[in-house]
Protein backbone atom coordinates (compact mmCIF):
# COMPACT_ATOMS: atom_id res chain seq x y z
CA UNK A 1 0.00 0.00 0.00
CA UNK A 2 1.35 3.54 -0.93
CA UNK A 3 2.33 5.49 1.97
CA UNK A 4 -0.49 7.41 3.54
CA UNK A 5 0.48 11.54 3.87
CA UNK A 6 -1.61 13.15 7.21
CA UNK A 7 -4.78 15.38 5.68
CA UNK A 8 -2.90 18.64 6.74
CA UNK A 9 -0.15 18.17 4.99
CA UNK A 10 -2.38 18.88 2.22
CA UNK A 11 -4.31 21.95 3.46
CA UNK A 12 -4.06 24.88 1.09
CA UNK A 13 -3.40 27.64 3.33
CA UNK A 14 -1.82 30.52 1.18
CA UNK A 15 -3.58 30.60 -2.16
CA UNK A 16 -1.80 33.32 -4.55
CA UNK A 17 -3.98 36.28 -5.54
CA UNK A 18 -6.85 35.06 -3.59
CA UNK A 19 -8.54 38.01 -1.55
CA UNK A 20 -8.20 37.35 1.97
CA UNK A 21 -11.57 37.53 2.64
CA UNK A 22 -12.38 35.07 -0.14
CA UNK A 23 -10.02 32.94 0.94
CA UNK A 24 -11.60 32.93 4.52
CA UNK A 25 -14.36 30.91 2.97
CA UNK A 26 -12.71 28.20 1.77
CA UNK A 27 -10.95 25.17 3.35
CA UNK A 28 -9.58 23.37 0.71
CA UNK A 29 -7.01 20.22 0.35
CA UNK A 30 -4.46 19.73 -2.75
CA UNK A 31 -1.87 17.75 -3.91
CA UNK A 32 -0.80 14.16 -4.87
CA UNK A 33 -2.08 10.62 -3.69
CA UNK A 34 0.24 7.98 -4.64
CA UNK A 35 -1.71 4.97 -6.30
CA UNK A 36 1.00 1.94 -5.60
CA UNK A 37 4.34 1.58 -2.84
CA UNK A 38 6.71 2.55 -5.02
CA UNK A 39 4.61 5.73 -5.85
CA UNK A 40 5.30 5.49 -9.71
CA UNK A 41 2.13 6.34 -10.45
CA UNK A 42 0.54 9.83 -8.51
CA UNK A 43 -3.17 11.55 -9.06
CA UNK A 44 -3.89 15.25 -8.67
CA UNK A 45 -6.80 16.04 -6.51
CA UNK A 46 -7.91 19.50 -5.38
CA UNK A 47 -10.20 18.70 -2.56
CA UNK A 48 -12.96 21.47 -1.59
CA UNK A 49 -15.05 21.43 1.59
CA UNK A 50 -18.67 22.11 1.67
CA UNK A 51 -19.35 25.46 3.59
CA UNK A 52 -22.34 24.54 4.48
CA UNK A 53 -23.09 20.79 6.00
CA UNK A 54 -25.68 18.54 5.52
CA UNK A 55 -27.51 16.18 7.92
CA UNK A 56 -26.04 13.40 4.83
CA UNK A 57 -22.75 14.34 3.57
CA UNK A 58 -22.33 14.89 -0.19
CA UNK A 59 -19.19 14.12 -1.64
CA UNK A 60 -18.89 15.01 -5.53
CA UNK A 61 -15.98 13.34 -7.50
CA UNK A 62 -15.40 15.96 -10.74
CA UNK A 63 -13.49 14.54 -13.80
CA UNK A 64 -13.00 15.99 -16.82
CA UNK A 65 -12.77 14.01 -19.99
CA UNK A 66 -11.13 14.84 -23.43
CA UNK A 67 -9.53 12.38 -22.75
CA UNK A 68 -6.58 13.85 -20.95
CA UNK A 69 -8.20 17.27 -19.91
CA UNK A 70 -6.71 18.81 -16.53
CA UNK A 71 -9.90 19.06 -13.64
CA UNK A 72 -8.70 22.16 -13.09
CA UNK A 73 -11.50 23.28 -15.85
CA UNK A 74 -13.88 22.14 -13.72
CA UNK A 75 -12.52 23.79 -10.88
CA UNK A 76 -12.26 27.59 -12.61
CA UNK A 77 -14.35 27.27 -15.31
CA UNK A 78 -17.47 25.56 -14.36
CA UNK A 79 -18.60 24.13 -10.96
CA UNK A 80 -15.22 25.14 -8.76
CA UNK A 81 -15.23 27.92 -6.19
CA UNK A 82 -13.30 30.20 -8.01
CA UNK A 83 -12.94 32.10 -11.12
CA UNK A 84 -11.18 34.48 -12.96
CA UNK A 85 -13.10 37.58 -13.85
CA UNK A 86 -11.16 40.43 -15.78
CA UNK A 87 -8.20 39.01 -15.04
CA UNK A 88 -8.90 38.70 -11.43
CA UNK A 89 -9.42 35.13 -9.25
CA UNK A 90 -12.94 35.91 -7.95
CA UNK A 91 -15.22 33.69 -6.18
CA UNK A 92 -18.00 31.31 -8.02
CA UNK A 93 -21.32 32.14 -6.44
CA UNK A 94 -22.23 28.78 -8.69
CA UNK A 95 -19.66 26.49 -6.65
CA UNK A 96 -20.84 23.09 -6.11
CA UNK A 97 -19.20 23.10 -3.12
CA UNK A 98 -21.87 25.22 -1.12
CA UNK A 99 -23.88 22.20 0.21
CA UNK A 100 -21.08 19.64 -1.09
CA UNK A 101 -17.69 18.35 -0.76
CA UNK A 102 -16.47 18.61 -4.01
CA UNK A 103 -12.92 16.57 -5.24
CA UNK A 104 -11.36 17.80 -8.71
CA UNK A 105 -9.40 14.94 -10.00
CA UNK A 106 -6.67 15.17 -12.78
CA UNK A 107 -6.87 11.64 -14.11
CA UNK A 108 -5.64 8.95 -16.21
CA UNK A 109 -1.94 9.45 -15.07
CA UNK A 110 -0.36 11.87 -17.52
CA UNK A 111 -3.51 14.58 -17.43
CA UNK A 112 -2.85 18.33 -15.81
CA UNK A 113 -0.93 17.72 -12.63
CA UNK A 114 -1.31 13.72 -12.37
CA UNK A 115 2.11 11.80 -13.63
CA UNK A 116 3.32 8.50 -13.25
CA UNK A 117 7.22 7.39 -14.08
CA UNK A 118 5.60 4.43 -15.93
CA UNK A 119 3.63 3.86 -19.33
CA UNK A 120 0.46 6.18 -19.74
CA UNK A 121 -2.59 3.65 -19.58
CA UNK A 122 -4.20 2.64 -22.74
CA UNK A 123 -7.46 1.27 -21.63
CA UNK A 124 -10.40 1.94 -19.86
CA UNK A 125 -9.83 -1.52 -17.27
CA UNK A 126 -6.50 -0.02 -16.31
CA UNK A 127 -8.05 3.37 -15.35
CA UNK A 128 -10.85 2.22 -13.24
CA UNK A 129 -8.29 0.17 -11.39
CA UNK A 130 -6.64 3.33 -10.67
CA UNK A 131 -9.47 5.65 -9.99
CA UNK A 132 -10.55 2.60 -7.30
CA UNK A 133 -6.66 3.00 -5.49
CA UNK A 134 -7.20 6.56 -5.63
CA UNK A 135 -10.55 6.22 -3.60
CA UNK A 136 -8.83 3.80 -1.51
CA UNK A 137 -6.02 6.09 -0.33
CA UNK A 138 -7.82 8.95 -0.65
CA UNK A 139 -10.54 8.03 2.51
CA UNK A 140 -7.34 6.87 4.26
CA UNK A 141 -6.31 10.39 4.55
CA UNK A 142 -9.39 11.94 4.89
CA UNK A 143 -11.65 8.76 6.72
CA UNK A 144 -14.29 11.13 8.07
CA UNK A 145 -15.50 11.47 4.52
CA UNK A 146 -15.45 7.73 3.94
CA UNK A 147 -19.35 7.52 4.84
CA UNK A 148 -20.40 10.91 2.75
CA UNK A 149 -22.63 9.77 -0.47
CA UNK A 150 -20.44 9.77 -2.82
CA UNK A 151 -21.19 11.10 -6.61
CA UNK A 152 -19.24 11.04 -10.12
CA UNK A 153 -19.72 14.08 -12.06
CA UNK A 154 -19.04 15.36 -15.31
CA UNK A 155 -17.16 12.76 -17.86
CA UNK A 156 -19.24 10.67 -19.47
CA UNK A 157 -17.14 7.82 -20.67
CA UNK A 158 -15.13 7.90 -17.18
CA UNK A 159 -18.00 7.57 -15.21
CA UNK A 160 -19.50 4.67 -16.44
CA UNK A 161 -16.77 2.59 -16.16
CA UNK A 162 -15.75 3.87 -12.64
CA UNK A 163 -19.43 3.08 -11.37
CA UNK A 164 -19.26 -0.65 -12.81
CA UNK A 165 -15.53 -0.75 -10.99
CA UNK A 166 -16.90 0.80 -7.77
CA UNK A 167 -19.98 -1.75 -7.73
CA UNK A 168 -17.89 -5.04 -8.56
CA UNK A 169 -15.53 -3.95 -5.57
CA UNK A 170 -18.57 -3.16 -3.33
CA UNK A 171 -19.97 -6.91 -4.12
CA UNK A 172 -16.77 -8.90 -3.80
CA UNK A 173 -15.95 -7.24 -0.17
CA UNK A 174 -15.23 -9.53 2.67
CA UNK A 175 -18.17 -9.60 5.21
CA UNK A 176 -17.56 -6.15 8.10
CA UNK A 177 -15.79 -4.29 5.26
CA UNK A 178 -17.05 -0.56 4.33
CA UNK A 179 -18.17 -0.40 0.79
CA UNK A 180 -18.06 2.28 -1.07
CA UNK A 181 -21.58 5.01 -0.67
CA UNK A 182 -22.39 5.41 -4.31
CA UNK A 183 -25.42 6.76 -4.66
CA UNK A 184 -25.35 8.85 -8.11
CA UNK A 185 -24.04 9.94 -11.42
CA UNK A 186 -23.90 13.08 -13.13
CA UNK A 187 -22.76 13.46 -16.81
CA UNK A 188 -22.89 16.78 -18.62
CA UNK A 189 -22.50 16.43 -22.49
CA UNK A 190 -21.08 13.11 -22.31
CA UNK A 191 -19.74 11.15 -24.83
CA UNK A 192 -21.53 7.73 -23.75
CA UNK A 193 -22.86 6.01 -27.17
CA UNK A 194 -20.91 7.02 -29.70
CA UNK A 195 -23.27 5.26 -32.24
CA UNK A 196 -25.98 7.38 -31.27
CA UNK A 197 -23.50 10.38 -30.60
CA UNK A 198 -22.27 10.31 -34.48
CA UNK A 199 -25.54 9.82 -36.00
CA UNK A 200 -26.91 12.99 -34.31
CA UNK A 201 -24.70 15.46 -36.10
CA UNK A 202 -27.00 15.46 -38.96
CA UNK A 203 -30.84 16.86 -37.57
CA UNK A 204 -28.30 18.71 -34.77
CA UNK A 205 -26.99 21.08 -37.55
CA UNK A 206 -30.60 20.82 -39.51
CA UNK A 207 -32.44 21.73 -36.34
CA UNK A 208 -29.96 24.80 -35.68
CA UNK A 209 -29.74 26.06 -39.47
CA UNK A 210 -25.83 25.28 -39.58
CA UNK A 211 -26.56 23.08 -42.93
CA UNK A 212 -26.55 23.85 -46.50
CA UNK A 213 -27.77 21.20 -48.90
CA UNK A 214 -23.87 20.56 -50.44
CA UNK A 215 -22.93 20.08 -46.44
CA UNK A 216 -25.89 17.60 -46.04
CA UNK A 217 -24.33 15.37 -49.19
CA UNK A 218 -21.63 15.31 -47.80
CA UNK A 219 -22.23 14.15 -44.26
CA UNK A 220 -24.47 11.59 -45.77
CA UNK A 221 -21.83 9.98 -47.70
CA UNK A 222 -19.54 10.45 -44.27
CA UNK A 223 -22.01 8.77 -42.42
CA UNK A 224 -22.54 5.89 -44.35
CA UNK A 225 -18.49 5.21 -44.26
CA UNK A 226 -18.85 6.19 -40.35
CA UNK A 227 -21.50 3.23 -39.75
CA UNK A 228 -19.97 0.77 -42.03
CA UNK A 229 -17.00 1.23 -39.29
CA UNK A 230 -19.18 0.75 -36.21
CA UNK A 231 -20.97 -2.53 -37.67
CA UNK A 232 -17.27 -3.70 -38.18
CA UNK A 233 -16.37 -2.60 -34.49
CA UNK A 234 -18.36 -0.77 -31.93
CA UNK A 235 -15.38 1.47 -30.30
CA UNK A 236 -15.16 4.80 -28.50
CA UNK A 237 -13.99 6.63 -31.02
CA UNK A 238 -13.88 5.88 -34.93
CA UNK A 239 -11.62 8.06 -37.20
CA UNK A 240 -14.19 7.79 -40.35
CA UNK A 241 -17.06 9.24 -37.72
CA UNK A 242 -14.95 11.85 -36.30
CA UNK A 243 -14.54 13.45 -39.56
CA UNK A 244 -18.00 14.65 -39.23
CA UNK A 245 -17.58 17.11 -37.33
CA UNK A 246 -14.54 18.36 -39.68
CA UNK A 247 -16.92 18.44 -42.05
CA UNK A 248 -19.38 20.46 -39.93
CA UNK A 249 -16.29 23.14 -38.99
CA UNK A 250 -14.58 23.36 -42.18
CA UNK A 251 -17.80 23.99 -43.79
CA UNK A 252 -18.74 27.09 -42.05
CA UNK A 253 -15.06 28.18 -42.35
CA UNK A 254 -15.66 28.19 -46.06
CA UNK A 255 -18.92 30.01 -45.83
CA UNK A 256 -17.73 32.70 -43.13
CA UNK A 257 -17.49 36.04 -44.56
CA UNK A 258 -14.61 36.63 -41.81
CA UNK A 259 -13.06 33.44 -42.09
CA UNK A 260 -14.26 32.45 -39.05
CA UNK A 261 -15.53 28.94 -37.99
CA UNK A 262 -18.26 27.44 -35.49
CA UNK A 263 -17.23 26.90 -32.24
CA UNK A 264 -18.50 23.19 -31.68
CA UNK A 265 -19.04 23.59 -27.58
CA UNK A 266 -21.05 26.40 -28.35
CA UNK A 267 -22.46 27.61 -31.95
CA UNK A 268 -23.32 30.59 -30.59
CA UNK A 269 -19.94 31.97 -31.37
CA UNK A 270 -16.74 31.70 -33.97
CA UNK A 271 -13.38 30.96 -33.25
CA UNK A 272 -10.21 31.15 -36.07
CA UNK A 273 -9.88 27.78 -38.17
CA UNK A 274 -8.62 25.54 -37.50
CA UNK A 275 -9.25 25.52 -33.47
CA UNK A 276 -13.30 26.17 -33.73
CA UNK A 277 -12.93 26.48 -30.60
CA UNK A 278 -10.35 24.54 -28.70
CA UNK A 279 -8.88 28.33 -27.19
CA UNK A 280 -12.27 28.68 -26.06
CA UNK A 281 -13.86 29.82 -23.32
CA UNK A 282 -11.62 33.02 -23.53
CA UNK A 283 -10.32 32.47 -19.59
CA UNK A 284 -8.36 29.64 -20.27
CA UNK A 285 -4.94 32.00 -21.26
CA UNK A 286 -5.25 33.16 -17.38
CA UNK A 287 -5.66 29.73 -16.20
CA UNK A 288 -2.63 28.30 -17.91
CA UNK A 289 -0.51 31.34 -16.85
CA UNK A 290 -1.50 30.94 -13.20
CA UNK A 291 -1.43 26.80 -13.10
CA UNK A 292 2.53 27.04 -14.09
CA UNK A 293 3.48 29.93 -11.62
CA UNK A 294 6.17 28.12 -9.12
CA UNK A 295 4.00 29.73 -6.28
CA UNK A 296 0.98 28.24 -7.03
CA UNK A 297 2.63 25.09 -7.79
CA UNK A 298 4.06 25.40 -4.86
CA UNK A 299 0.37 26.25 -3.02
CA UNK A 300 -1.14 23.01 -4.47
CA UNK A 301 1.53 20.73 -2.92
CA UNK A 302 2.32 19.70 -6.72
CA UNK A 303 5.82 20.08 -7.37
CA UNK A 304 6.34 16.24 -8.56
CA UNK A 305 4.27 16.75 -11.66
CA UNK A 306 6.25 16.67 -14.79
CA UNK A 307 5.51 20.53 -15.71
CA UNK A 308 4.41 22.80 -16.82
CA UNK A 309 0.69 22.46 -16.44
CA UNK A 310 -1.18 22.01 -19.82
CA UNK A 311 -4.77 22.02 -20.19
CA UNK A 312 -5.13 18.59 -22.40
CA UNK A 313 -2.77 15.96 -22.72
CA UNK A 314 -2.06 15.23 -25.91
CA UNK A 315 -0.03 12.11 -25.13
CA UNK A 316 -2.94 10.76 -23.20
CA UNK A 317 -5.54 11.53 -26.18
CA UNK A 318 -3.78 9.79 -28.63
CA UNK A 319 -3.06 6.78 -26.34
CA UNK A 320 -6.80 6.28 -25.63
CA UNK A 321 -8.11 6.69 -29.53
CA UNK A 322 -6.92 3.63 -29.81
CA UNK A 323 -8.30 1.93 -26.53
CA UNK A 324 -10.92 -1.07 -27.54
CA UNK A 325 -12.91 -0.59 -24.66
CA UNK A 326 -16.64 -1.32 -25.00
CA UNK A 327 -18.84 1.99 -25.20
CA UNK A 328 -19.77 3.11 -21.41
CA UNK A 329 -23.53 3.24 -22.85
CA UNK A 330 -22.86 -0.85 -22.26
CA UNK A 331 -23.26 -0.46 -18.34
CA UNK A 332 -25.57 2.32 -18.16
CA UNK A 333 -29.20 -0.17 -17.90
CA UNK A 334 -27.29 -2.29 -14.67
CA UNK A 335 -25.87 1.18 -13.13
CA UNK A 336 -29.68 2.18 -13.08
CA UNK A 337 -30.26 -0.91 -11.12
CA UNK A 338 -28.59 0.36 -8.12
CA UNK A 339 -28.18 4.02 -8.30
CA UNK A 340 -29.58 6.97 -10.10
CA UNK A 341 -28.18 8.68 -12.86
CA UNK A 342 -28.74 12.82 -14.39
CA UNK A 343 -27.68 13.12 -17.95
CA UNK A 344 -27.17 16.79 -18.23
CA UNK A 345 -26.81 18.70 -22.06
CA UNK A 346 -26.47 22.40 -22.76
CA UNK A 347 -28.14 23.10 -26.24
CA UNK A 348 -25.84 25.11 -27.83
CA UNK A 349 -23.00 21.79 -28.10
CA UNK A 350 -22.36 20.41 -30.77
CA UNK A 351 -19.31 18.27 -30.32
CA UNK A 352 -21.03 16.22 -27.68
CA UNK A 353 -24.97 17.17 -28.70
CA UNK A 354 -28.39 16.68 -26.59
CA UNK A 355 -29.53 15.04 -29.63
CA UNK A 356 -27.21 12.28 -29.24
CA UNK A 357 -27.82 12.21 -25.34
CA UNK A 358 -31.70 11.56 -26.84
CA UNK A 359 -31.08 8.98 -28.78
CA UNK A 360 -28.95 7.09 -26.44
CA UNK A 361 -32.44 7.48 -23.99
CA UNK A 362 -34.71 6.46 -26.57
CA UNK A 363 -32.92 3.55 -27.84
CA UNK A 364 -32.14 2.18 -24.28
CA UNK A 365 -33.88 -0.10 -21.94
CA UNK A 366 -33.98 -0.08 -18.66
CA UNK A 367 -35.83 -1.71 -15.67
CA UNK A 368 -37.97 -3.35 -17.88
CA UNK A 369 -38.99 -0.61 -20.44
CA UNK A 370 -37.53 1.36 -23.00
CA UNK A 371 -37.01 5.15 -22.94
CA UNK A 372 -39.14 7.86 -21.42
CA UNK A 373 -42.23 6.52 -22.80
CA UNK A 374 -45.05 8.73 -21.55
CA UNK A 375 -43.05 10.90 -18.99
CA UNK A 376 -43.91 14.65 -19.05
CA UNK A 377 -41.25 16.95 -19.45
CA UNK A 378 -41.74 19.20 -16.49
CA UNK A 379 -40.44 22.92 -16.62
CA UNK A 380 -37.84 24.58 -15.22
CA UNK A 381 -37.24 28.20 -13.82
CA UNK A 382 -34.02 30.13 -12.32
CA UNK A 383 -34.58 33.27 -11.22
CA UNK A 384 -37.82 33.15 -12.89
CA UNK A 385 -36.44 32.42 -16.40
CA UNK A 386 -37.04 28.88 -17.85
CA UNK A 387 -33.76 27.32 -18.01
CA UNK A 388 -34.52 24.14 -19.34
CA UNK A 389 -36.55 20.80 -19.16
CA UNK A 390 -36.58 17.54 -16.89
CA UNK A 391 -37.80 14.15 -17.56
CA UNK A 392 -37.50 11.34 -15.14
CA UNK A 393 -38.40 7.51 -15.07
CA UNK A 394 -36.68 4.60 -13.30
CA UNK A 395 -33.72 5.92 -11.83
CA UNK A 396 -32.62 8.25 -14.61
CA UNK A 397 -33.10 11.96 -15.27
CA UNK A 398 -32.70 13.87 -17.98
CA UNK A 399 -32.63 17.49 -18.34
CA UNK A 400 -31.84 19.75 -21.84
CA UNK A 401 -30.42 23.28 -20.55
CA UNK A 402 -31.41 26.38 -22.78
CA UNK A 403 -28.61 28.74 -23.74
CA UNK A 404 -26.24 26.71 -22.52
CA UNK A 405 -22.97 25.00 -23.94
CA UNK A 406 -20.95 22.18 -23.67
CA UNK A 407 -19.72 23.65 -20.06
CA UNK A 408 -23.02 23.87 -18.51
CA UNK A 409 -21.76 25.15 -15.13
CA UNK A 410 -19.50 27.72 -17.10
CA UNK A 411 -23.09 29.39 -19.30
CA UNK A 412 -25.46 28.44 -16.44
CA UNK A 413 -24.35 28.39 -12.96
CA UNK A 414 -26.82 29.07 -11.10
CA UNK A 415 -28.79 26.64 -13.15
CA UNK A 416 -26.43 24.03 -12.91
CA UNK A 417 -25.94 24.51 -8.85
CA UNK A 418 -29.80 24.30 -8.64
CA UNK A 419 -29.80 21.08 -10.72
CA UNK A 420 -27.35 19.24 -8.72
CA UNK A 421 -28.54 20.03 -5.31
CA UNK A 422 -32.23 18.71 -6.51
CA UNK A 423 -30.35 15.92 -7.93
CA UNK A 424 -28.97 15.24 -4.57
CA UNK A 425 -32.37 15.63 -2.89
CA UNK A 426 -31.38 18.70 -0.83
CA UNK A 427 -33.86 21.37 -0.20
CA UNK A 428 -33.59 24.02 -3.02
CA UNK A 429 -35.64 26.60 -0.72
CA UNK A 430 -32.27 26.89 1.31
CA UNK A 431 -30.49 28.34 -2.01
CA UNK A 432 -30.01 31.87 -2.27
CA UNK A 433 -31.88 32.37 -5.25
CA UNK A 434 -35.34 31.39 -6.59
CA UNK A 435 -36.32 28.28 -8.45
CA UNK A 436 -39.31 25.92 -9.38
CA UNK A 437 -40.16 23.09 -11.25
CA UNK A 438 -43.13 23.38 -13.16
CA UNK A 439 -45.51 21.12 -14.23
CA UNK A 440 -46.33 23.33 -17.43
CA UNK A 441 -43.03 23.38 -19.72
CA UNK A 442 -43.84 26.36 -21.39
CA UNK A 443 -43.83 28.51 -18.16
CA UNK A 444 -41.18 31.10 -17.24
CA UNK A 445 -39.59 33.60 -19.82
CA UNK A 446 -36.95 32.10 -21.77
CA UNK A 447 -33.41 34.24 -21.52
CA UNK A 448 -32.34 35.64 -24.80
CA UNK A 449 -30.48 33.48 -27.19
CA UNK A 450 -32.56 30.43 -25.83
CA UNK A 451 -34.96 27.98 -27.03
CA UNK A 452 -37.59 25.57 -26.61
CA UNK A 453 -36.82 21.88 -28.32
CA UNK A 454 -38.73 19.09 -28.54
CA UNK A 455 -36.61 16.53 -26.99
CA UNK A 456 -39.24 13.46 -27.79
CA UNK A 457 -37.83 11.08 -29.90
CA UNK A 458 -39.58 7.93 -31.46
CA UNK A 459 -38.07 4.47 -30.48
CA UNK A 460 -35.54 3.13 -32.94
CA UNK A 461 -35.06 6.21 -34.72
CA UNK A 462 -31.38 6.42 -34.95
CA UNK A 463 -31.15 7.60 -38.60
CA UNK A 464 -34.57 9.99 -39.14
CA UNK A 465 -33.66 10.47 -43.23
CA UNK A 466 -30.52 8.76 -43.63
CA UNK A 467 -30.44 5.33 -42.55
CA UNK A 468 -31.53 2.41 -40.25
CA UNK A 469 -30.27 1.04 -37.02
CA UNK A 470 -27.16 -0.99 -38.14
Amino acid sequence: MAEIIAANDYLVTNLPDLAQEDAAQLKQYAGHIALDEAAESNLFFWFVTNKRTQKSPKLIIWLNGGPGCSSADGYFLGSGPLRFVNKKLTVNKGGWHEFANVVFLDQPVGTGLSYTSNQLLGNLGDITTHFLAFLKNFFAVFPEHAHDEVGESYAGTYIPYFAKGIFDHNDDLPIGHTAYNLQGLAIGNGWIDPLRQYTSFIPYVEHHGLSTPKLLTEMVAQQDICLDAIRTQDLITQESCESLVGLILRHSFQSNAMGQCTNQYDIRLTDSYPACGLLWPNELPEMKTYLTRPDVINALHANGAELPWSECSGRVNSVLRFDNSVPAVTFLPDILKRTKVLLFSGDKDLICNHIGTEYLISNMTWQGARGFEDTPKIGWTVENQLAGVWREARNLTYVLLYNASHMVPYDAPLAALDMMNRFMGLDPTLQYFASKLDTDVNSGQIPPGGEKVDIDQPKGSLFIKYGSVP
